[in-house]
């Protein structure tokens, strides 16, 4: 495993019919300088057996790559994200979903990519495209192939739609999503924020990662489940409200801040108890309204 540069971490539920057409991409690979982590968060199907199975398989191939697994309790898919960012030893760490699969030289572009990088002192990853498949586009393209920063590439200049993101292991190493009972959705990119506070990174403008919107996944969720986590949506709404972002992603995050608060069941005094005082005293009232019609409509 020392040897290896990636670890490709997938946190899986009960998605045992779609891990093996991830598996069969894994070992389709043209570079196999990677590892698997498959994170197990309390699946009730035969998740385990069936990574038993592949563990089996690439320990009597010449031409395998290691895997790990790890059951824990279900907590979503962030609880499993914070295991992978204590447990993960390899330089790069890449998160790959149970239903998606990669591109047949993904891993090969991603070692030769952070390779040519001459300084990644202040680097904390590599973001690349994902696609419906290997020339359909998912959302927007970056605005060019640079090196930039997170915050400012994908939120001031709105550069929408999901991206395959490649992270430096120990830049994430002392980050840890908040875990709240009963709460079991955040949306990862609160890690990359933390991240684009502190460091850059390079865009490139390839696909890699194939991906399928399933019936029953998070991205099929809507905005109902988000409303069924308050403390944790209100946490990363507070993250998107500092100077780093533009005045108009902070209002629309100053006001998400203040319908998740109230959706769970925060006072107005408790509201107040936040470094951003004066954008939560500006934006009260529409947020109040706008609590007012989401419960109405979301929540009947």
């Amino acid at each position: 495993m020392k040897n290896k540069i990636i670890t490709i971490v997938t946190p899986t539920y009960n998605r045992a019919d779609k891990l093996s057409l991830l598996f069969e991409s894994l070992c389709q690979q043209s570079c196999k300088d990677f590892e698997w982590l498959c994170i197990d968060d309390g699946s009730s199907d035969n998740t385990e057996e069936l990574v038993g199975q592949f563990i089996q398989k690439m320990s009597s191939s010449s031409e395998g790559f290691p895997i790990k697994y790890i059951y824990k309790k279900n907590g979503g898919k962030h609880s499993a994200l914070n295991v992978a960012f204590k447990k993960v030893q390899t330089e790069l760490l890449f998160i790959v979903d149970s239903d998606d699969v990669l591109i047949q030289d993904a891993v090969a572009t991603i070692i030769s990519d952070w390779n040519s990088i001459a300084n990644k002192e202040n680097l904390c990853g590599i973001g690349y495209l994902r696609g419906f498949s290997n020339i359909d586009r998912i959302g927007d393209a970056y605005t060019g192939d640079y090196i930039g920063n997170f915050i400012e590439e994908r939120f001031n200049k709105n550069v929408n739609g999901d991206k395959a993101e490649v992270w430096v292991t120990k830049k994430l190493r002392n980050f840890q999503f908040p875990e709240v009972e009963g709460e079991k959705f955040i949306s990862e990119s609160v890690a990359w924020i933390w991240l684009a506070k502190k460091y850059n990174m390079l865009f490139v403008n390839k696909i890699i990662y194939i991906t399928e919107y399933l019936e029953g996944g998070l991205s099929d969720s809507g905005r109902a489940l988000r409303f069924k986590c308050p403390t944790l949506m209100a946490y990363g709404s507070l993250m998107t409200m500092s100077k780093e972002f533009s005045f108009k992603i902070r209002i629309k995050e100053t006001l998400l801040y203040i319908v998740y608060s109230l959706f769970g069941k925060r006072s107005l005094r408790e509201l107040f108890q936040c470094e951003y005082k004066l954008l939560v005293f500006l934006n009260l009232v529409p947020g109040l309204l706008l609590y007012k019609y989401w419960k109405w409509k979301y929540m009947k």
